[in-house]
């Protein structure tokens, strides 16, 4: 499966970022040896207003794979002013157009992938 495979995850999201870019997020592929298992093809992205860990993976279940976001939790609480949550929404939006390219991508190659194995 290639969300499965560090290269062509890093580049979806180079892909992405490439048309999309983006001065507040961090956005990075592990650096890892890619084995099948949920933690596989994981993306994290540093966030400018929230210090909490937030990650990008690749859920299978009986629908298939889905990319999810996950958000760790804190052990403490902070505050924003006005324009702050202004800038973490923006990076919220960036998050969730990463994780739907991500899940668009998967599903391009699942379908090119069944008619590459019915010819």
């Amino acid at each position: 499966m290639p969300y499965r495979n560090k290269a062509t995850v890093q580049s979806w999201v180079d892909d992405y970022l490439s048309s999309h870019p983006s001065e507040s997020i961090v956005v990075t592929v592990l650096e890892k040896d890619f084995t099948p298992g949920p933690e596989s093809g994981m993306v994290v992205v540093s966030l400018r207003n929230a210090s909490t860990v937030t990650y990008i993976q690749a859920v299978v279940d009986d629908r298939g794979p889905h990319w999810v976001v996950t958000f760790e939790p804190r052990s403490d609480a902070f505050d924003l002013d006005a324009a702050s949550v202004a800038r973490l929404s923006a990076d919220l939006a960036e998050l969730a157009g990463i994780c739907a390219y991500l899940q668009e991508r998967t599903e391009q190659a699942m379908v090119a992938g069944a008619a590459s194995a019915s010819l």
